[in-house]
């Protein structure tokens, strides 16, 4: 196998999605993830401040390739004389997994198509999942998903987990009260006064080996819970509304979260502090809109110890995300509009989340 070419070759396709779905992102979230893949493409270690004159040169050559590429279509790829299109992920894993390599392909936010490909540093079975941990990734996009569920697959990228756990620990050090992010840095003796170091990313790397059983359990519940309903697929895949999608995925995350196959259920077997506070750290903003009891609880536990106020977080936020579910369901077999879907999911919400389901479509 000619790894240099198979890399040319995938991030050719990188290069191709980047440029037809950037405009996605919103300034911030765009800035946020260019940092990172001039990070990536120039071997840059994670505590090395990025040089501001050549990244500015570097963002104005990727724009003009953006541009060349807007209108140019997806390649498949060869390998060994033999051709597979972009998205035959289980084939082309199948051909390069034994020299040690893991790709991922397939389609994300917003039906963004999205490519990486790393050496494998381990493929597991857990139940009748293959999980698949990617480090070292040797090309990718502009994308930062962590994990990703293709049928019985999951991909899991540590890096991307790692720069994630970094971000969250720059943003315990701007904080005067450290909360939860110091809480759950500390089951790993990582210190808010600690400067970021080589010393500490090795830190991080052990909180990542941890963390990864969150984002399996997660994508395993997700997949449970598609075996009862997986008609949401088709609904995301023709809907243009971008915010009404990342509601939708909002409550697709709920339901993986609390379905008795994920990942409050894994922590509650296994009673480990660390990993619910770190359960906590996760849930992005939406998840909070709709499962505001959890903050709740866990304020709870941490006085009393008593994992009975989790397992009723738990089963309440499942009980709200399942009723939203059969009600959007119900919705979309009756032939509502996607207004009569925003109607329905405006009272589960907050103020500003039900402003930005009336507001134009744009992404974090």
């Amino acid at each position: 196998m000619d790894i240099d070419k198979f890399t040319r070759q995938v991030k050719y396709n990188c290069n191709v999605a980047d440029a037809q779905s950037w405009g996605y992102y919103s300034i911030c979230g765009l800035l946020l993830r260019i940092r990172g893949l001039y990070r990536h493409e120039h071997a840059m270690k994670p505590w090395q401040n990025i040089p501001m004159d050549a990244a500015m040169s570097w963002v104005e050559s990727r724009e003009a390739l953006w541009a060349e590429l807007g209108e140019k279509t997806l390649r498949d790829i060869e390998i060994n004389g033999k051709y597979y299109g972009p998205f035959e992920v289980d084939s082309i894993n199948d051909a390069i997994n034994d020299n040690g390599f893991v790709y991922g392909g397939g389609y994300g936010l917003f039906h963004k198509p999205t490519f990486f490909f790393a050496r494998l540093r381990q493929k597991k079975s857990v139940g009748d999942f293959h999980v698949f941990y990617a480090e070292d990734e040797l090309c990718r996009d502009i994308s930062t998903s962590i994990a990703m569920l293709q049928d019985k697959n999951i991909f899991i990228r540590l890096e991307q987990l790692r720069a994630f756990l970094l971000e969250k620990f720059h943003e315990l050090q701007g904080r005067k009260s450290g909360g939860i992010l110091e809480h759950a840095f500390s089951h790993y003796e990582i210190e808010k006064g600690e400067p970021v170091s080589e010393k500490l990313y090795e830190k991080i790397k052990d909180v990542s080996f941890e963390v990864i059983d969150i984002l399996t359990a997660h994508e395993i519940g997700e997949a449970r819970e598609d075996e009862i309903t997986g008609n949401w697929i088709s609904f995301l895949m023709n809907n243009n509304d971008k915010f009404l999608e990342l509601y939708i995925r909002g409550i697709k995350d709920l339901l993986a979260d609390t379905s008795e196959s994920g990942t409050i259920k894994m922590i509650l077997e296994r009673k480990s502090h660390a990993l619910l506070s770190f359960f906590i750290i996760m849930l992005d903003g939406i998840r909070k809109e709709l499962f505001p009891e959890m903050l709740d609880a866990y304020q709870r536990f941490m006085e009393s110890n008593d994992w009975r106020i989790i397992e009723d977080a738990r089963r309440s936020g499942y009980r709200r995300a399942s009723a939203l579910r059969y009600g959007i369901l119900g919705l979309l077999d009756g032939e509502e509009g996607i207004e009569d879907i925003k109607d329905f999911i405006r009272p589960h919400l907050g103020e500003k989340a039900s402003g930005k389901l009336r507001g134009p479509s744009q992404s974090d």
